[in-house]
């Protein structure tokens, strides 16, 4: 499109997401995707995949018109899927209690002190031993970075911060449990607090890297950077929580699809098929199930809010092989399809094959599966394999093995629905009128996006025996999704009414004298203190702010439920900006 025609459209929103296979990168004109790029992610050094999209998709328009730029990146996922994360000295102060050494990635520090579930400091510990001891530890350890948490820290955030403190003279980072999240969950918090440290080295160098990409382009436009949750935030504070950025790969799918408006008000199952993984996420009513308390880093369960997001190994670039007999689609990926130069067949050369897909070299494609079928068929000769009732025996031409490799590959993906659908028809029930009126979770409606969604989406539609819809863009619906990320933070506030206490963990604030008394005036204060850090992080205060989470538990003594420890958890709402035509 002409970019005068853009100039005349007003300012722009320029989205990238940087996946596992590929980097998209769109520029969103009022609610128009007016350009689109999608370049190979250069794993060894993801800048060169970043550049390449962004000359890409910038190509003719004035960067002067950008007015933000929103980043979803695997770099945070990469480094601890992969175990790469930097060493971190985790001290926690657990009190009285159960042993932890087994519930976290490195055996913890433990520190001396005690704070009381009303947030009481029993105990305090001393800054003294906390210097000593951390000088030892660290000269053990080598590194620069470390992870506070205490248990109830939520409730008084007063020792965690103590022992930060002293710890600033040691250590370059230093992450708090209860500065990252306000839940009630120990174990979650920490997690989230040692994760936090071990990837802030490689998230910095990534912002640096990232800007001076954007500056060399003369984009001088705020950069933000998605979050798990769905939410933006703009990269300068990311840097003090930059777990908050892991999976945001599923967010931004999430957000795509909700800015393409596909979704409806059906039971919908949604699939994002990448070059290596489909990622499942379950909608009821137009909303996208989240989890219900964190996601997991690696096995460890954390308090990082995420949506409800499964991956299965199967995608576009997905390896076949012939293994004891047996054909294997993934969950494996080596690179890219035979058709595209790759070294070993893929799906994506099973569609080409079958006429579903169109890019490549068709006769490359043929020649790969056709040289599988032969194959195969010398196994069968060996008679080392078992023939009876085994589908390798129609195999003759290269077009009976891509559709036996599509087969296997709508197997594996309604195998992942089934159980995704299974966990969340067994969850808990926590509410009475959940159990008066269940709304069980019935596949409705399919919604397919990602690169191989053209290609694969309308086979996975007739398998499953149910509707399909392929929005135009899907190709880059994770891009699209970023580009119109709504910026969202979240608090939360405890009041303890006898002690007129008020704490704000996130924050780091700790009131007395606190009037409070109901939970609906916690509400509103919750509220007010968000919109005015809103504010001061400069973003949007025209969101709705959603309350999360209330807890209102009597607090009895003598017989008598007098006083009340009230929890209210808020945020401003994540979403996408407006939809995209």
């Amino acid at each position: 499109m002409d970019s005068l025609l853009i100039l005349k459209g007003g300012y722009m929103l320029l989205g990238l997401d940087v996946g596992g296979t590929f980097t998209d990168a769109v520029i969103i004109d009022a609610h128009r995707v007016v350009a689109t790029a999608k370049r190979r992610t250069t794993k060894d050094n993801l800048m060169n995949g970043i550049g390449e999209a962004l000359d890409a998709v910038l190509e003719g328009y004035d960067t002067s018109n950008i007015e933000q730029v929103t980043l979803s990146t695997t770099v945070v996922t990469n480094t601890i899927v992969e175990e790469k994360e930097q060493v971190v000295d985790l001290y926690v102060v657990t009190g009285p209690g159960r042993n932890v050494d087994d519930i976290f990635p490195v055996k913890p520090i433990y520190l001396q002190g005690y704070t009381d579930h009303r947030g009481i400091v029993v105990e305090h510990t001393p800054a003294d031993a906390v210097r000593g001891i951390a000088n030892m530890v660290q000269a053990r350890s080598g590194t620069d970075l470390a992870a506070v948490s205490a248990k109830f820290g939520v409730r008084n955030p007063q020792e965690e911060l103590s022992i930060t403190e002293e710890l600033k003279n040691t250590y370059h980072t230093i992450s708090n449990g209860s500065l990252l999240s306000g839940s009630l969950n120990f174990p979650r918090r920490t997690i989230s607090a040692y994760f936090n440290s071990a990837v802030t080295p490689v998230f910095t160098v990534f912002k640096k890297n990232v800007e001076d990409a954007l500056s060399a382009r003369n984009i001088l436009a705020p950069l933000h950077i998605l979050k798990a949750d769905g939410g933006s935030l703009p990269m300068e504070h990311m840097v003090s929580r930059p777990v908050e950025t892991a999976f945001t790969g599923p967010a931004a799918t999430v957000l795509g699809l909700s800015a393409l408006g596909v979704i409806g008000n059906k039971h919908t199952v949604a699939l994002d098929i990448g070059g290596t993984t489909t990622d499942i996420s379950l909608w009821k009513h137009g909303k996208p199930l989240m989890t219900k308390n964190g996601v997991s880093i690696r096995e460890y369960p954390s308090a990082v809010r995420s949506f409800a997001v499964t991956s299965v190994g199967i995608g576009g670039e997905s390896v076949i092989r012939l293994k004891n007999g047996n054909l294997t689609v993934g969950p494996e990926r080596v690179g890219p399809s035979v058709a595209l130069g790759g070294i070993e067949p893929t799906l994506g050369d099973a569609l080409i094959v079958l006429g579903h897909a169109n890019y490549g070299d068709f006769n490359l494609a043929s020649r790969a599966l056709q040289d599988l079928a032969d194959a195969i068929q010398a196994t069968l000769r060996s008679k080392n394999v078992n023939t009876s009732n085994n589908q390798l025996t129609l195999i003759k031409t290269a077009s009976d093995v891509a559709r036996l490799i599509v087969e296997k590959a709508l197997q594996t993906i309604q195998h992942g629905i089934n159980e995704v659908v299974k966990v969340e028809n067994k969850r808990p029930i926590y509410v009475v009128a959940d159990i008066v009126n269940p709304d069980v979770f019935v596949p409705e409606h399919i919604v397919v996006v990602g690169g191989t969604a053209p290609s694969l989406g309308p086979s996975i539609g007739e398998y499953l025996e149910l509707p399909v819809t392929i929005p135009e863009n899907a190709a880059v619906a994770n891009a699209i999704g970023a580009a119109l990320a709504l910026s969202t933070i979240e608090l939360t506030v405890h009041v303890d009414t006898k002690r007129r206490l008020l704490v704000i963990p996130e924050l780091g604030v700790k009131q007395k004298n606190c009037t409070l008394k109901r939970a609906e005036q916690v509400v509103e204060r919750a509220k007010e203190t968000l919109s005015e850090e809103a504010i001061r992080l400069g973003l949007d205060t025209v969101q709705e702010i959603e309350v999360i989470n209330i807890e209102d538990f009597p607090v009895v003594e003598g017989w008598q439920s007098m006083e009340r420890l009230i929890t209210v958890k808020v945020q401003l709402a994540a979403g996408v900006k407006h939809y995209v035509e």
